[in-house]
């Protein structure tokens, strides 16, 4: 903003300060113009005020009659002309004071709808990207709770499936992560797909009991039938015993040898392989989430105690025999690890090493001194 606009901004508002302490009221103004009447007519009654004509006489008569045209023209219809004229001249204002105002308010509405347009277009700015905010969340959200619902909705899509389509999709299932692109909403997610997991296993196992029963139910009255459909057969005629065999023929088939030489060996049987469980990934991830789920939480570490060994306490300890100082304790690889006042403290854990290092030092001095 220029010193101008300042300026003329300044000029505006005196002038608009100068209007407002002006008197404006058209009610003043126009009961000023009765108000200069008022001492006339008040003379004017007090002239006839308690006057007893003489009406039986013709002199009296026509003064009564002139003083009463007097108070009639004089004070009641001047009065109501000039209202009259007054109405004439204010109705005629409002047209003029209408057509004034539109022409002096078209001096700053231009100005005021300008300013006001760019309030508005940074208002509608704000608006429509909180809206976009807003239904950008709204659909992210309705995107997690949809893919939530589709977890669960197996279980009713499963229902009447055979088992290998149930079994496919537990395998599937089985092996879906819940990572970052889940948000908040990954262990709400993890928790729907386990309970559907579990519950596609149970129907599972159930249907699979179910088959395996109808084919033992089958087996039986299959069984049953074809024990019903023998008839009974004749007794078999007793057999003749067989002829003796040479004792020499006997040994020779008993210790025959098979031959062997350039003719490859029979390959070892191999033992079949293990069957591999498809949904074994599955039923090991929903064994984990139900420990998990039992695991009592873990313990709060308890915190680190405060160091509070005072150098002190560490000479009391030492029996007065040998004492240290802060620097020795240094020299020995021990910096305070926290202060008290002005002096330094060690931690109550580190006295045992303390112990430790000074026997080294000595050990060390009396080595030394042997040499």
């Amino acid at each position: 903003m220029t010193d101008t606009t300042t300026q003329t901004t300044a000029v505006a508002q005196q002038q608009a300060a100068n209007i407002a302490i002006k008197p404006m009221s058209i009610k003043d103004t126009v009961l000023a113009q009765f108000k200069d009447t008022e001492a006339g007519l008040t003379a004017m009654a007090e002239k006839y005020r308690n006057v007893v004509y003489s009406v039986t006489d013709s002199k009296g008569m026509a003064d009564a009659k002139a003083a009463r045209a007097d108070l009639r023209d004089n004070g009641r219809r001047m009065l109501t002309r000039t209202e009259a004229a007054v109405k004439a001249d204010v109705n005629e204002l409002k047209a003029v004071m209408s057509a004034e105002v539109e022409r002096l308010v078209g001096i700053v509405k231009p100005v005021e709808d300008a300013i006001d347009a760019q309030i508005k277009a940074e208002e509608k700015r704000k608006a429509d990207e909180k809206a976009k905010r807003d239904q950008e969340e709204a659909d992210r959200v309705k995107a997690h709770r949809d893919n939530i619902e589709q977890l669960k909705a197996y279980v009713e899509q499963a229902e009447g499936q055979p088992v290998e389509v149930i079994e496919k999709a537990i395998a599937t299932l089985g092996e879906v992560t819940f990572g970052e692109e889940w948000e908040e909403f990954a262990q709400e997610a993890e928790a729907a797909c386990i309970a559907t997991v579990q519950r596609l296993l149970a129907m599972v196992e159930s249907e699979k009991t179910r088959i395996e029963n109808a084919r033992l139910q089958k087996e039986l009255a299959d069984a049953r039938a074809a024990l019903a459909a023998q008839t009974p057969a004749p007794a078999p005629a007793p057999a003749e015993p067989p002829a003796a065999a040479p004792a020499q023929a006997a040994i020779s088939t008993a210790f025959e040898v098979e031959p062997w030489g350039d003719d490859e060996p029979a390959a070892a049987a191999q033992p079949a392989a293990e069957p591999v469980d498809a949904l074994e990934p599955a039923r090991q991830r929903v064994s984990s989430w139900a420990a998990a789920r039992r695991a009592p939480a873990p313990e709060p570490e308890a915190p680190a105690a405060a160091p509070g060994l005072k150098l002190g306490t560490i000479n009391e300890r030492l029996g007065g025999a040998i004492t240290t100082s802060a620097e020795g304790l240094r020299i020995l690889g021990f910096e305070p690890a926290g202060k008290v006042g002005a002096h330094g403290v060690y931690r109550e854990a580190d006295f045992p090493l303390i112990l430790a290092a000074m026997v080294r030092h000595i050990e060390s001095v009396q080595a030394k001194a042997a040499a």
